[in-house]
């Protein structure tokens, strides 16, 4: 009889996708005073009246007042309980918890990005002023949040709208220490995401070795025009447990995604940028083996006239395997992606989307089970907890 060891057991685990919880101010705090006096409020306001219990209840906890609830959260950090709360979940605040978070889990290194909603603060404007200024206050956060700790992995923001623009913004978050480059994947001011006029970004990028990743937010969702039924909406979900990525968004999540890849394969950014190295974070992986068949047959039926495309080197899907990497969610079949849907051992990272409720209350079980169906080599293990993510972050 085979005894069953955890993946866990003698492995090395980095965590490709995590969050920390704004408190309130926290942008302002590293913002000047024009970037202060225009923020927006973004799509879930701190002043919201059915906010505050919540926001209350975790200063509480956090000046000490609450040493049951700490002590309950530290006891299972993923447990749907421990993560109501946003602001309350252990290491979501805190920088010192959230070291202590690491160990308690055994995770050696976290990518970190805010949460969504403070980049919709300033992201959609067209004042390029508030652009720049909310870019670098969100990017001076993160790299505050986690200057006390190398393991803590902090992601930037970069607004594509003025490739310039875009240069100096991702230049300073690099000089920040910033480790990761979260950029829009629409297509932005009249220009492709794989514009020439871009190539100054990637090439900063792949000098510095700091990846670019796209996530959640990245691409518009589904539309209000798309919502407009003539039926009334009814959710029993409250103001903090309402995620801001619906049902009717999660099909079609990946589509702003799929564009953006097409157009830096297809249009050669890959090809020039060889060692650039891209991250596709929380928005699954059931998408991509369909998404790297449909790149191989629109260039081998569909681009026999375009002369472009002649000079790429390699398939759109050996780009994929050789510079992308994927986080799947994980109530996702992460090993039927791997094996069976084609993507490749190089591809596909664990994440744990913390302190997000959508990361599951066990996700270290979640992708134990899954990759054990397939009985994924120690390879494929390996790749999948630690070797990919190191590939990606330059490590």
């Amino acid at each position: 009889m085979t005894v069953a060891v955890s993946h866990r057991e003698g492995r090395i685990i980095h965590d490709a996708d995590s969050h920390i919880a704004e408190p309130i101010g926290w942008l302002n705090d590293y913002a000047s005073e024009y970037v202060k006096a225009n923020l927006q409020p973004g799509v879930r306001p701190s002043d919201l009246e059915e906010l505050q219990p919540f926001i209350h209840a975790a200063e509480k906890r956090l000046a000490g007042d609450d040493p049951d609830k700490t002590s309950a959260l530290k006891a299972d950090v993923f447990a749907k309980d421990s993560k109501v709360n946003p602001w309350s979940s252990f290491g979501s605040v805190d920088s010192n918890e959230r070291s202590e978070m690491l160990n308690i889990t055994g995770i050696e290194q976290q990518l970190l990005f805010s949460s969504p909603l403070a980049m919709t603060r300033f992201a959609f404007t067209k004042d390029e002023k508030l652009l720049e200024g909310g870019c670098e206050a969100l990017n001076r956060g993160m790299a505050d949040f986690c200057s006390n700790d190398p393991r803590l992995m902090p992601v930037g923001f970069v607004s594509m709208s003025d490739p310039a623009l875009a240069y100096e913004i991702a230049k300073k978050a690099i000089d920040l220490g910033i480790k990761a480059l979260w950029v829009p994947s629409d297509a932005i001011g009249g220009r492709a995401p794989s514009h020439v006029e871009f190539d100054p970004v990637w090439a900063l990028a792949e000098e510095a070795k700091v990846p670019i990743v796209l996530h959640i937010g990245s691409g518009r969702l589904m539309g209000p025009a798309y919502r407009n039924t003539g039926i009334e909406n009814r959710s029993t979900a409250g103001v903090v447990t309402a995620e801001t990525t619906s049902a009717k968004d999660f099909p079609v999540i990946h589509h702003s995604t799929e564009r953006w890849l097409c157009c830096l394969i297809y249009d050669g950014v890959l090809e020039r940028f060889p060692n650039l190295k891209i991250g596709l974070i929380e928005l699954g992986a059931n998408w991509l083996p369909m998404c790297m068949m449909n790149l191989d047959i629109g260039v081998s039926e569909l681009g026999k006239f375009d002369e472009n495309l002649k000079t790429l080197s390699m398939k759109p899907s050996d780009y994929v395997r050789r510079q992308v990497r994927a986080t799947p969610f994980h109530m996702e079949d992460a090993g039927w992606i791997l094996r069976h849907g084609n993507v490749g051992p190089d591809v596909l990272m664990f994440n744990t989307d913390y302190p997000h409720m959508e990361g599951g209350t066990d996700p270290f079980g979640d992708f134990e089970r899954s990759l054990n169906a397939v009985d994924a080599t120690e390879r494929e293990l390996d790749n999948f907890y630690s070797k990919n993510f190191e590939n990606l972050m330059g490590l």
